[in-house]
């Protein structure tokens, strides 16, 4: 079985930093105990309010899983995320697959 590695990177605006803080830890908490064990997200030391999801899933199937059977709280978290969050909406998505 080959890993996967789904990435998402974007820059939130400054003064919402407090609130994404506390819906990150959230979804970190939902995604963790309900989908995938090994989620992290992190901030680019260089550029403050820049952020780095990553996932990883130990199976396709874990991210599949993931992909279709996400609940409404996580849904409505990461819309608001995206929607109220991020920079002009300006986030790049990445998929790897082991080789």
């Amino acid at each position: 079985m080959s890993k996967i590695l789904f990435e998402i990177n974007y820059s939130i605006y400054p003064g919402k930093r407090e609130e994404y803080l506390k819906i990150i830890q959230e979804l970190k908490t939902l995604i963790r105990e309900n989908f995938i064990k090994d989620y992290y997200v992190y901030e680019n030391a260089n550029h403050p309010n820049n952020f780095f999801e990553l996932f990883v899933c130990n199976s396709e199937e874990e991210y599949e899983n993931f992909e279709d059977n996400q609940s409404d709280t996580i849904k409505e978290l990461i819309t608001k995320l995206f929607t109220e969050f991020a920079i002009q909406n300006k986030i790049s998505y990445s998929t790897k697959k082991e080789i």
